[in-house]
């Protein structure tokens, strides 16, 4: 019986024995693969940070090829006003090689100090890009107009590092559009002037002796004035010494009264064929006659034939028509006619 009751013992602790051997071997399984599982784990993050990194560095390498092959203009300035670094766009531009423009100072690129203080105040007092055309000098000394944007660069603890300016130049722009400026200004004076006199032509006329009368209804007690002339005997010169010689004669009547009457105050005008219409602000009928006396003194130096001035002259009256009143004008300048021509009347 004891040796039955040893043996039973005996085989209840090997069996024990054998089970925690078991279990102990499956644990370590267990947390052997789960170690593997977070090594696995482990070294696929490290991995992939380093792949997000090395992407990183492609990406930021990329931007920075952009920024420097770019055709637009790009340069940085540090805080104290030098220049730190500029693009291939910046040197195309101003003809400076990174060597030669780093460490200069940004009041080197600008033509007037004005210009830079004006911009660089609006930066760093706003805190936000600011917005100008500004003229820039090259390497060559030439003048570039530049649309040029400026704004502060920030450390990761938001303080100011230094200043990067993009730009672009609009200097072909600007020219192309102030000669398109200058062809529409000769094209709407085309169309208002008279091609043989350089005076305005008749329909200008009408266009602003309207708004004349009208400023004069407004203002009652202004004055203004209408002298209306014509060449005596001028179709006789054009039989006898030929057109090119009565072209001549109305051109030098044009410059005449140009002389006479006061710069953008007074208007000439080439009414038709050879009568000529002068309207005079702030002029009342006796001033008037002081010019049209003038006139014809400078004409008759000319001695162009037989030829003579006969003018009109009248006053507005109030609320009177625009077809009242150059009628007025006409039938005195008819009456110089009647009297003998070469001569003045006043309505």
């Amino acid at each position: 019986m004891a040796v039955l009751i040893s043996l039973t013992r005996v085989f209840s602790s090997t069996v024990i024995f054998i089970f925690t051997l078991i279990v102990s071997a499956a644990w370590c399984t267990t947390v052997s693969f789960w170690f593997k599982q977070q090594t696995n784990e482990y070294a696929q993050k490290i991995s992939k940070g380093k792949l997000i990194a090395r992407r990183f560095q492609n990406i930021s390498k990329y931007f920075e090829s952009i920024l420097q092959d770019s055709t637009d203009i790009i340069f940085s300035v540090d805080i104290d006003g030098y220049i730190l670094k500029f693009n291939k766009g910046a040197q195309i531009h101003f003809g400076y090689s990174q060597e030669e423009i780093v460490g200069k100072p940004l009041s080197f690129l600008f033509v007037n100090e004005s210009d830079e203080r004006k911009i660089l105040s609006s930066v760093l007092l706003s805190g936000k890009s600011a917005n100008e055309e500004i003229p820039m000098k090259t390497q060559s000394g030439t003048i570039i107009l530049l649309n040029l944007s400026m704004s502060e660069m920030k450390s990761d603890n938001n303080q100011i590092i230094g200043l990067v300016v993009t730009a672009k130049d609009i200097t072909e722009k600007k020219k192309l559009e102030m000669e398109l400026v200058k062809k529409n200004e000769l094209l709407s004076k085309l169309a208002i002037t008279d091609s043989l006199t350089d005076l305005y032509n008749s329909r200008h006329f009408h266009d602003q002796i309207k708004r004349e009368l009208t400023r004069l209804k407004r203002n009652p007690d202004r004055k203004l004035s209408l002298i209306l002339l014509d060449i005596d005997h001028f179709k006789q010169l054009n039989d006898t010494d030929g057109h090119q010689m009565g072209d001549h004669v109305l051109r030098s009547l044009g410059q005449i009264i140009k002389v006479c009457i006061r710069k953008d105050v007074d208007m000439g005008f080439r009414y038709g064929g050879d009568e000529f219409v002068i309207i005079l602000p702030d002029t009342d009928k006796f001033q008037a006659k002081v010019v049209a006396d003038r006139i014809v003194k400078q004409y008759s130096a000319f001695k162009f034939g037989s030829t003579g001035l006969s003018m009109g002259i009248a006053e507005a009256l109030h609320d009177e028509s625009e077809q009242a009143f150059v009628r007025r004008a006409d039938e005195a300048m008819y009456q110089s006619k009647r009297d003998g021509r070469a001569r003045i009347s006043i309505a």
